[in-house]
């Protein structure tokens, strides 16, 4: 009875405290950090998702003293085989985060999902870009479906609610001449455009904060720092057209001014790709379209990274078309046998 009173009262934890007490204060603790800047407020809402998705639902009733690595390592692959590599990473890491809570509170005394074992990615996915004529179709068909889309079956004009459609074809040629994410490019300002040098400041992204709805944040995605970034010209006259009709709001707003959510933007990316053929298409697709025309451009592998806002790791692994790495060594071999 005094353990229950104790883990009612929220006071103290220990090892009988059930995990998911312990994640109810862990989560406070992010939300905390989060207020104070010191966390991504979408990271935190990230972490909920996967405790309430894969981690409470296995480990939420079993004491801290009662969870081991067995148990640990058997969800992770769990969540590994029913889904991705990336979704086993990302309930691992809310594992480890939720231990090391209860380990720094006495309740546990090693971290058991520190100890699961090693995640295998299985086979890399070959990067996938747009080439020139296809970037050429796809927008000619995009303009095409926003005039479709400009009225209802009946014929009848849909204004400011077809909007969207209409902004798609420019969307899509700003990731192209930037190279940004698309939380990062909706949260472009007037401000954000200077049409005379050709620049575009890439300094803040858009999340969904809990209560507080679309927040545009500092930074981009991950904490990371902003960009300044030269655009090429046939990029000039439509950002300045933006720039003008933005006013003081969004670049690209939704149709009563607002921000325009990723999330739905995303989904509207997709129905839009589908109609016109071009389904497999994604939005980070076009940086990797961005990566390549740089590479095939044969501009180093720091400018490729420079341009995405990521290391030369990130960018040579995930960004860049397999190349032949032997051009000069093919050509002196040609040599070998001739007199």
């Amino acid at each position: 009875m005094t353990t229950l009173a104790a883990e009612v009262r929220g006071d103290e934890i220990s090892g009988d405290t059930r995990m998911k007490r312990i994640a109810e204060m862990w989560v406070a603790e992010l939300d905390r950090e989060a207020n104070l800047g010191d966390r991504s407020p979408n990271t935190v809402r990230h972490y909920r998702g996967q405790l309430k998705n894969w981690v409470l639902p296995a480990v939420g009733e079993l004491q801290a003293r009662e969870l081991t690595v067995t148990t640990c390592d058997r969800l992770v692959k769990k969540v590994h085989d029913a889904t991705s590599y990336d979704t086993a990473k990302s309930v691992r890491a809310v594992l480890t985060g939720l231990c090391g809570y209860a380990v720094r509170h006495g309740a546990m005394t090693i971290n058991p999902a520190r100890s699961v074992g090693r995640l295998a990615r299985g086979e890399e996915k070959e990067v996938v870009a747009l080439d020139r004529e296809q970037r050429s179709d796809l927008l000619a068909k995009l303009e095409r479906l926003a005039v479709d889309k400009s009225t209802d079956s009946a014929g009848r004009r849909l204004g400011s609610r077809a909007q969207v459609w209409r902004d798609l074809p420019d969307i899509v040629r700003t990731m192209l001449a930037t190279g940004v994410r698309l939380g990062e490019l909706l949260a472009l300002t007037d401000d954000d455009v200077d049409p005379e040098e050709r620049t575009v400041a890439v300094g803040n992204h858009l999340i969904r904060v809990q209560g507080q709805g679309l927040v545009r944040v500092p930074n981009r995605k991950g904490n990371r720092p902003g960009l300044l970034l030269r655009v090429p010209t046939w990029s000039i006259a439509m950002l300045t057209e933006r720039k003008q009709a933005a006013g003081d709001g969004p670049l690209f707003a939704s149709w009563n001014g607002e921000w325009l959510d990723p999330s739905n933007t995303i989904n509207r990316v997709r129905e839009a790709f589908a109609e016109v053929g071009y389904g497999w298409v994604t939005s980070h697709v076009f940086r990797k379209t961005v990566a390549s025309v740089l590479d095939d451009a044969d501009l180093p592998l720091s400018a490729i990274a420079d341009q995405l806002g990521n290391t030369q790791k990130v960018a040579d692994k995930h960004y860049r078309k397999r190349r032949v790495a032997n051009e000069a060594s093919a050509a002196a071999l040609e040599g070998m046998f001739a007199e």
